[in-house]
């Protein structure tokens, strides 16, 4: 097709006089309609052998609560090969302290199980101990991507990425039994193979003494509070490599961003964890790299006694739907008798899936609800305490 525009173009040239501008500007066509038609072949191939023909629609749902808080999860493979979301709910993380996080893998699951296991560990760090949360998440976040490039980190993901695929399974013990002849050969291909070319998203909520909420968000996660349960507060932004200061960045790193908001028609994120392919320049700090691990952080105090609560969702669900749009959907349902968290969550992955396999609803998705248990009225109280008093002289309690 292009050929076929280079020889009209010469042709035309020869019948017409054509100033400088018009050359620059034909050969400018030219150039984007190229850039077009190759972006379009590389999502195809990319994208061409991460579909099923028929989608999973499991849902997998869980809920838990403490004496403050109720939680609910579920997720969903959908119309993808493999499911590459994972998540954690630790009502109980520490003193008087709740953390929940949603990690959206890309290229495989491994770094995103991989951050279930460790970050946890990571964000009870220096600042963590002085009440300096908002550099607890920031270095722990630039922690856990230089601790992805550790031998420990490499032979874990392997582990984590043979679940996928049972085949490999054997193979994985087979190798942890080799001896290390080629040692320095072997430790070349799993440096290539876990976290260079796969990653994910990271949106970790924070929730301390049960009204100080701390979002740290990279990539395209989303954290959303439910003002008075009605009003959507988005407490995360994404990171798309089209915006301003995430473009500059990527352009200074050498790197350039296409015309669909792809980094050299590849990754349409601009922070994450993993990708280490671009993060390979020696002359830039971390937080310099084409792709960076250094997480926006955001606080706010939540009111339980208005009826604020939390959603913690991958892309799938906020391509679907608006953060307003999601926290309407919850709070259609949120106050209903006998309603379990996770039954709205599976709602709203059905209200997002598309039941055809199109650009939106095909995703992985998975959806975190969270909402403070209501408080017991001071006069119920008095007169539960009457009541067991009396019992109590009688003898019947």
């Amino acid at each position: 097709m292009i050929s076929v525009v280079v020889i009209r173009y010469r042709v035309t040239n020869v019948r017409v006089r054509r100033t400088p501008c018009t050359h620059i500007l034909l050969l400018s066509l030219l150039s984007l309609l190229y850039n077009i038609i190759a972006s379009f072949i590389t999502i195809y191939l990319t994208t061409m052998g991460t579909y099923l023909d028929n989608p999973i629609t499991e849902k997998v749902s869980e809920d838990m609560e403490d004496d403050t808080l109720v939680c609910g999860v579920s997720s969903m493979q959908g119309w993808r090969i493999r499911q590459e979301d994972a998540h954690f709910c630790l009502l109980d993380f520490d003193k008087n302290m709740s953390l929940f996080g949603v990690f959206d893998g890309h290229g495989g699951a491994e770094v995103a199980r991989l951050a279930v296991e460790v970050l946890p560990d990571m964000i009870r760090n220096q600042p963590f101990n002085i009440g300096d949360y908002e550099n607890a998440l920031k270095n722990a976040y630039l922690d856990f991507d230089l601790y992805l490039r550790s031998k420990t980190a490499l032979n874990r993901m392997k582990v984590l990425a043979a679940q996928d695929d049972p085949a490999n399974a054997d193979d994985v013990n087979v190798d942890d039994k080799k001896d290390n002849k080629n040692s320095n050969e072997v430790d070349e291909d799993i440096n290539k193979m876990y976290g260079f070319y796969s990653g994910c998203t990271a949106v970790v909520a924070l929730i301390v003494d049960k009204k100080k909420l701390f979002v740290a968000n990279i990539g395209d996660s989303r954290c959303v509070v439910a003002v008075h349960g009605t009003r959507a507060i988005d407490m995360s932004k994404d990171h798309k490599p089209r915006d301003e200061p995430e473009l500059l960045r990527i352009r200074a790193a050498g790197a350039r961003v296409t015309y669909d908001g792809r980094i050299n028609r590849d990754l349409n994120l601009s922070r994450a964890f993993g990708d280490h392919m671009y993060k390979q320049n020696n002359l830039l700090r971390e937080t310099e790299q084409v792709v960076i691990a250094l997480p926006d952080v955001q606080a706010r105090i939540l009111n339980a006694e208005y009826g604020d609560f939390i959603v913690l969702g991958c892309d799938g669900i906020w391509d679907s739907l608006s953060s307003q749009a999601t926290v309407d959907l919850i709070s259609n349902h949120i106050n209903e008798p006998d309603i379990k968290l996770s039954e709205i969550c599976e709602k709203l992955l059905g209200k997002c899936f598309s039941a055809e396999r199109r650009s939106k609803g095909v995703d992985n998705m998975t959806c975190i609800i969270v909402k403070f248990k209501p408080k017991q009225r001071l006069s119920d109280q008095k007169d539960g305490d009457q009541i067991a008093c009396k019992l109590k002289l009688l003898g019947l309690h």
